[in-house]
């Protein structure tokens, strides 16, 4: 397919604007070039091909997310403890992870849970119930199973300590508005790990209400990017295995 100079111009254009916002509704008068212009849409994904990245169409916004291996974005443990500097060692930046991880099994459930968390969204306090639980588990079953932490690739002892000793339980404030942000409490350090989901535009954090509320766009990225990931597939079986053995005890 040849381009016009106009094309490469709004493609372009584009390109630059979806890597600043990296979320754009599709009603977006940019957007729109992507939707209906098959050259645009063309350039536009040769250029995401080139570093890396990988556009996401749906009906209501364009994605464009850094593919997690062969990417110039690709983000590495240093450029993470770089943006997020309470990522202190690498079992920080392992643990923060996995409660993306939790979070995400708790939200990606049918349409009824969907519209349910929408409204209301999962407190702080569910979700660190949650991940306990999830850890507790994985601890468990690596005491019985030798080969538990080495066959799935999760330094589940650090982890375990660091979370259980290492992090203090938060305090609500005195006048109620909120916890402690401290990284050294576990809801302090649950916000810090949700914070890339919160720059990309997925989640309203709203620790002073003690809500975390997934956006309609993060549900967009499960169904069309994380869904059907080998790595994702693969722990959110591990959390689910978790609930499984819950709901057996309670039978």
């Amino acid at each position: 397919m040849s381009y016009t100079s106009e094309d490469i111009k709004k493609a372009s254009e584009l390109f630059f604007y979806l890597l600043d916002k990296k979320i754009v509704p599709s009603s977006d008068v940019l957007a729109n070039e992507y939707y209906e212009n098959n050259a645009i849409s063309e350039i536009v994904k040769n250029m995401a091909e080139e570093g890396g990245l990988t556009v996401l169409s749906t009906r209501q916004n364009l994605h464009l997310v850094s593919r997690g291996e062969g990417s110039i974005f690709a983000t590495t443990y240093t450029q993470m403890k770089e943006k997020y500097n309470k990522l202190y060692r690498k079992k920080h930046f392992y643990l923060a992870n996995i409660i993306i991880c939790v979070f995400l099994s708790e939200i990606d459930r049918d349409n009824d849970i969907f519209f349910k968390y929408e409204d209301s969204g999962i407190s702080y306090y569910k979700l660190e119930e949650l991940i306990t639980n999830t850890l507790d588990s994985w601890k468990k079953r690596s005491e019985k199973e030798d080969s538990f932490s080495k066959e799935f690739a999760i330094a589940i002892d650090e982890i375990y300590y660091l979370w259980t000793v290492e992090m203090s339980h938060s305090k609500e404030l005195k006048d109620k508005a909120g916890f402690s942000l401290s990284s050294q409490t576990r809801l302090g350090f649950i916000h810090e790990a949700l914070k890339p989901l919160v720059q990309e535009n997925l989640i309203i954090a709203l620790e002073e209400e003690n809500r975390i509320i997934p956006k309609y766009e993060l549900y967009e990225r499960l169904e069309n990017l994380y869904h059907g990931g080998d790595r994702y597939e693969e722990i959110q079986e591990l959390i689910k295995y978790k609930k499984e053995d819950e709901d057996a005890k309670t039978i």
